[in-house]
This record gives structure tokens, sequence and C-alpha cells, in this order.
């Protein structure tokens, strides 16, 4: 099956990307998986993580390779986001750490879409927004 892996370091930091990769590499490897291309992001681009997204859509690729889901996008909306169109997509998401968010990050995933859940599930008031004052 083939995959792509996605790499994103905050700074230039050659050394922590070419672990990513490493690590990315090792797990497809593992797993019978054969990398296609691997996507790169430093600082706040995001052309990687854009091209990516616009390459599993175009191609024949059956996962996604990350070291951390943290990777895909550090605010929520973003995060999540980024995660439905790979599901979209029909990818399945490969994570190299086993412990991919902290406790408390995943409470708060859990509560904000919980309440995400709840918006859905019930109507707006005639006002056009959800406020229920």
């Amino acid at each position: 099956m083939k995959a792509v892996t996605y790499r994103y370091s905050a700074a230039e930091n050659p050394t922590w990307l070419d672990q990513q990769e490493a690590d990315c590499r090792r797990y497809a490897d593992e797993h019978g998986l054969t990398v296609t291309q691997v996507f790169t992001d430093v600082g706040h681009s995001r052309h990687g993580l854009h091209h990516m997204l616009d390459a599993v859509a175009r191609e024949d690729v059956t996962g996604l390779i990350v070291t951390d889901l943290g990777r895909l996008g550090s605010k929520y909306a973003d995060h999540v986001a980024v995660v439905q169109q790979l599901h979209d997509a029909g990818l399945d998401i490969h994570v190299t750490n086993d412990r991919t968010t902290s406790s408390v990050e995943e409470n708060l995933i859990a509560v904000k879409q919980a309440h995400l859940d709840a918006q859905a599930r019930r109507p707006f008031p005639s006002g056009g927004n959800d406020s229920t004052d």
C-alpha cells in the first residue's frame, strides 16, 4: 500500500525533520507501506500540508504517516479540518508515536467535539445565532 509522510517543525531544524522522516520510514517498513512522497513545512508555512492534501486527493495513496497528530495543525479547527479532508480522501492516518496527545489535550478535544455535536443536533433560534439568551 502506498503512503505519504508529512514532517513539520516550527523552526528550521534539519535534525528534527530528519528524525521525523526516519521514524515515518521505519514505521512504513514495519507495516508494509511504501512511502511515495515526503511533504515538509517549516515555520508558519503550510504549503507542504496543502500540497500533501492535494496529492492524496489526486493520487492512489492509502495512508499518511506522521510522527504525531500535532503535526497536522496546532489550532483545533485547522486540525479537525485536515483530519476531515484526509478522511474524505479515504486515507488511513498512521502515527509513529504511541502517545499522540496528552490526557489534557484528549479531554479538551473530547469536550470540544461533544459541544460541536450538541450544536449540530439543535436548531438555531430564529435570530440566526446560537445564543439561548
